[in-house]
Formats: C-alpha cells, structure tokens, sequence
C-alpha cells in the first residue's frame, strides 16, 4: 500500500471554513474585550494625572490645576452621558502650577473619538473654568465626578471617578452609559 503524507484539498478547506466560523463567533466578543480594556486604561490614566497633580501641589505647596484641552464650557451641547457638562477631559489636559500657569508640567494628548470623559455632577461641573485644583495641603478647591465610557464597552465596565474634599479620588465600576454599549 502507498502510504500518503499531507491533506488533500477538502480536508484543507474544511479545516479553513471551521476556522472562519469560530472567527465570526469571537469577532464581538473580542470587540467588546478590547474596548473594555481601552475604558481601563483611559480610566487609569486621569486616575494617575489627578494623583499627579495633587503631589504637585503638596510638593511645591502651591496650587496645582489639571486643565481639559476641550474649550467648551460645562454647559455646551456636547453631553452624551451623565447629566453634566459638555467638556470631553478624553481630549486631552494639561497639568500646572499655578505660579508658572504658562508652564506645562504634564501634558496628556487626545485618547481619540471613542472615549468620553464627563463631569457627571450637575452642581460641581469639572471645565475650563472650574479645573480640578489642588491646595498645597492636598485638599480639593472643587469637588466632582467623572463618567468614563468607550464606545463598545459592556457591562460594569464603566467608571466613575469622584474628587472629595480631602482630595482622595475614588473609583467605581458602573454600567456602561446606554449608547455606549456593544450593539
């Protein structure tokens, strides 16, 4: 008898139309992966600025100010989630001492068109004109919160971050907003 070594060409097409299946099955799932990982590392990373910006101000004992790049004001038409303003921090900020307001210390660039980064508490709009800032004792000036949703998350895998007085910063896995999750 001959004996053959390899696959003949139905068995190979075979193999690639399993494979194909599985791809359309984990395409979604993978999508929402991603995104959800993004919503972490966005989060992660104003979490790391606003801690920055405190040990700025106790360091130097001076004022320090972490300023959204968005130039709209809290009240703009820009919301899409939570009920507060329309400045998108996703857009980026800068990180400054007071004393030197033209010098950036820290400057964080655009995340892209995926992200939103809100201020979610209506009375303590987080914007321009109302930065978060710390004292050189490491209080707050203003208190706030933040939603923070990417396009395609899924579950509890949104997040809030809330600035109290005492300029702790606390975080919590909410829903992701309805219009960001997977569709």
């Amino acid at each position: 008898m001959k004996e053959t070594n390899g696959f003949t060409l139905i068995e190979l097409m075979i193999v690639v139309a399993i494979v194909g299946i599985i791809a359309l099955i984990a395409a979604p799932s993978m999508r929402t992966t991603i995104s959800n990982s993004r919503n972490n590392s966005v989060s992660n990373q104003l979490l790391i600025d606003i801690m920055y910006t405190r040990n700025i101000a106790i360091t130097n004992q001076r004022n320090a100010q972490m300023i959204p790049l968005d130039p709209n004001l809290g009240t703009g038409a820009l919301t899409t989630i939570g009920p507060g303003g329309g400045v998108n921090w996703a857009r980026g900020w800068r990180i400054i001492d007071t004393a030197s307001p033209a010098d950036t210390l820290r400057l964080q660039d655009s995340f892209g068109q995926d992200p939103q980064i809100r201020s979610t508490d209506p009375l303590n709009i987080l914007d321009s004109a109302n930065p978060i800032e710390f004292s050189p004792e490491g209080f707050a000036v203003q208190t706030g919160a933040f939603q923070i949703a990417v396009l395609g998350c899924a579950g509890l895998n949104g997040r809030q971050l809330t600035i109290n007085q005492v300029g702790q910063v606390i975080g919590t896995d909410i829903l992701c907003p309805a219009g960001y999750e997977t569709q």
